[in-house]
């Protein structure tokens, strides 16, 4: 597929690329909604990538092809505008714009981006792109970016640009991912830990059921639940509470009376949430995969009753797994509202939950639901290419 691709560059822009970049997307194995309310969570890089080829130009314009859409598109360093046009632009265009924000002073590029990340799935596409895009310049022009500023840098374009509060873990994750490790990192001080989760070892994989309904998040609730959970923390700082990691339920029960119904919900899966991430690490590290399991499904039933970003099709993935013998757990996975789900289960039993999964969804009359078997694999990379686009 990279020959290939390398082939449509010089098609496309009848020179070779000078640098191949990659970045994984991911799955969120708990800690959902916690990133960005600076708690705990434990993602894990997959084997779907998004790619970038690249090369100088001597002007100031960037001329891009997408090639999963076919489509094309052209902007000015000069002047760099959001696009209502073409919203996948906009994650290109964010990297370059936070990148002239932070005082780089950057000549444009021909580039061709392509990924098997399925989009608005919940899997982290737009992070990917990014990280692979700020991957792609700082190899190209010799930036000189720490891995945590690459992180961060990706993270502005989303928030600032794009207009998505999300937290650091999604691009955080795309750097820093190693085969068959999690990532437990603490989103307040950036302090990570990688754990071995060898699931293959164990005759276990994590399957990932696509709902089949999209979302952007831009436009959907998330935004508001970013919102909410720090109005409660607001409300929780008059009691001495200043960090939604130093909570605690019990304290936070004891104050419920002086907190709206809706922020109460909202605080109680974060402080939770942050609770589960902590257990799963300590189960991981035992190898007890009966307890990560337990600890995925009381994730799923927090971010459906309290925070209230699942749907129906992500709780038929949820109530399907209660049922079947073969799956230690299930929840959704990224923001919810639609997107994915991920299921820890026994290898040999995969295929049989699949069936069950897709004969209840059309007796629901739900979309047709998508399946990938991910392995957990290694983060962002980046390389020269020799006059030929080879390396």
């Amino acid at each position: 597929m990279k020959k290939s691709l390398g082939l449509v560059f010089q098609d496309i822009f009848n020179s070779y690329p000078e640098v191949f970049s990659s970045a994984p997307g991911r799955i969120n194995i708990i800690g959902e909604h916690t990133d960005y309310n600076l708690g705990y969570v434990l993602p894990a890089a997959i084997d779907l990538r998004s790619c970038f080829f690249l090369s100088r130009r001597s002007d100031k314009k960037v001329y891009l092809w997408a090639e999963n859409f076919k489509k094309k598109d052209t902007f000015s360093l000069q002047k760099i505008c959001y696009s209502e046009q073409n919203k996948w632009v906009n994650y290109v265009k964010g990297v370059f714009w936070a990148l002239e924000e932070e005082g780089f002073n950057l000549q444009g590029i021909n580039g061709l981006v392509w990924g098997d990340i399925p989009l608005e799935a919940g899997l982290s596409s737009s992070a990917a792109l990014e990280v692979s895009i700020v991957q792609g310049l700082n190899t190209l022009f010799k930036l000189d970016l720490e891995p945590k500023r690459m992180a961060e840098i990706a993270r502005r374009a989303e928030n600032d640009f794009v207009g998505v509060k999300c937290g650091l873990m999604d691009q955080f994750i795309s750097i820093f991912g190693q085969k068959n490790k999690a990532l437990f990192l603490d989103c307040e001080i950036l302090k990570y830990q990688l754990i071995p989760l060898d699931l293959e070892k164990a005759g276990l994989q994590i399957l990932v059921f696509d709902s089949g309904v999209r979302r952007e998040l831009s436009s959907s609730e998330y935004n508001k639940r970013c919102l909410e959970s720090s109005r409660a923390l607001e409300l929780l700082k008059k009691y001495g509470i200043y960090s939604y990691k130093d909570a605690t339920l019990s304290v936070l029960e004891e104050r419920k009376d002086k907190i709206n119904k809706v922020l109460l919900k909202r605080a109680r899966h974060v402080i939770s949430e942050n609770n589960r991430v902590k257990k799963a690490v300590e189960a991981i590290k035992k190898s007890d995969f009966l307890m990560l399991g337990q600890l995925i499904s009381q994730s799923h039933k927090s971010l459906r009753d309290n925070y209230e970003v699942s749907c129906p099709e992500l709780d038929l993935l949820y109530d399907s797994a209660q049922e079947f013998s073969g799956c230690l757990g299930a929840r959704l996975t990224g923001a919810g509202f639609g997107g994915s789900g991920i299921a820890l289960i026994k290898k040999e039993k995969s295929d049989a939950f699949k069936n069950i999964l897709l004969k209840e969804a059309g007796k629901r009359g739900f979309v047709r639901p998508g399946f990938y078997e991910v392995n957990i694999r290694e983060g962002a990379r980046a390389n020269f290419l020799n006059k030929e686009g080879k390396e």
